[in-house]
């Protein structure tokens, strides 16, 4: 997907500020997810249902070790593309980790 369809897709949703991402990254990652399921891959709703598993997983941990860190939504978002990719067999949870870490390191 290109940037132009991106801006396409999530124009109008913007919270007040205007700014949906706070890294580019975080944009590749939305649209690495997106393109794979419009690919067929997945369906956004196995995506979704995936990343709901990785936050609450997160929640769980900081309920438990009384931790408040926030802002990590899209770590938990890469952590579901890995674990749907791997679950699809496009890649190996490896592969995909190191792709993604790779993705998130270039952003910031």
């Amino acid at each position: 997907m290109n940037d132009r369809g991106l801006e396409s897709l999530l124009a109008g949703i913007a919270p007040e500020g205007g700014e949906i991402f706070s890294a580019p990254w975080e944009a590749r990652a939305f649209a690495i997810a997106l393109g794979l399921s419009e690919a067929g891959v997945f369906s956004w709703d196995e995506f979704r249902a995936r990343l709901i598993e990785e936050i609450g997983a997160a929640d769980r941990v900081r309920e438990r070790d009384g931790t408040s860190s926030h802002g990590e939504y899209y770590q938990h978002f890469l952590r579901a593309i890995e674990r749907t990719a791997a679950d699809k067999g496009i890649a190996s949870a490896a592969e995909v980790a190191l792709r993604l870490s790779a993705l998130e390191g270039s952003g910031r």
